[in-house]
């Protein structure tokens, strides 16, 4: 069944709200899912697999309060961590043109991807390797993407954001998406019975109904309307 990007962002904001993620935290989450579904990653099947682990158990606290060389995620999902992550190294890219370090314990850095993605709006690019080894270059209207980022398969790797565009890599192994071209318009066809499983958790935040919920208004269909 095909949805529109809004259909699996309001679903995927209601599933992380659900599971115990504070406001604005799961809009966070809802963007990194269904930008990923967007560009055809698996957004909604990889959240699917992942809402066992962090159900009632956000925690989007760094260790690392100062800026430092190297930053150790300590295995904990970007789902909860990789927008404050993002949001402290674009400060710091504004502050000094260009930022390196270490990401260290890093379970799932494809979600990084879209915030990475959201900085370049912001002309804030980005680069990930590894031992000198290319894994992602996002640029002002295309994104390079390392078969290692796309299967979490680099738990360690080098990022560097910078208000200059990074040299794009001559590899073969990379997948590229367009970021002009991409019609977030177009209907979006998650895995059904991963979306049922969101939609289930989003169930979780309907309102129940009663004479009392009717009362105030709820029913006539969606109660989150």
């Amino acid at each position: 069944m095909s949805y529109s990007y809004y259909e699996v962002y309001t679903n995927a904001q209601r599933a992380f709200s659900g599971l115990g993620f504070p406001y604005g935290a799961d809009e966070d989450a809802a963007f990194i899912i269904s930008w990923l579904e967007a560009f055809e990653l698996s957004g909604i099947q990889l959240f699917a697999n992942t809402q066992n682990k962090i159900d009632n158990n956000f925690n989007g606290t760094l260790t690392n309060k100062d800026f430092a060389n190297e930053i150790n995620l300590e295995k904990k999902t970007c789902l909860m961590i990789g927008p404050g992550l993002i949001d402290f190294l674009n400060f710091q890219t504004l502050k000094n043109n260009e930022v390196q370090l270490e990401i260290q314990q890093c379970i799932d850095p494809l979600f990084l991807i879209p915030l990475l993605y959201r900085s370049v709006q912001k002309n804030i690019y980005s680069k990930i390797s590894n031992q000198n080894k290319t894994l992602a270059i996002l640029a002002k209207n295309k994104i390079f993407i390392h078969d290692d980022i796309k299967n979490n398969n680099c738990p360690n790797f080098s990022l560097n954001l910078s208000k200059r565009e990074f040299q794009i890599p001559d590899e073969q192994d990379f997948s590229t998406y367009d970021i002009i071209n991409q019609n977030l318009s177009n209907g979006l066809n998650p895995h059904q019975s991963s979306w049922d499983n969101i939609s289930a958790l989003a169930f979780r935040t309907y309102v129940p109904e009663s004479e009392t919920s009717r009362q105030k208004g709820a029913g006539g269909g969606d109660a989150n309307d």
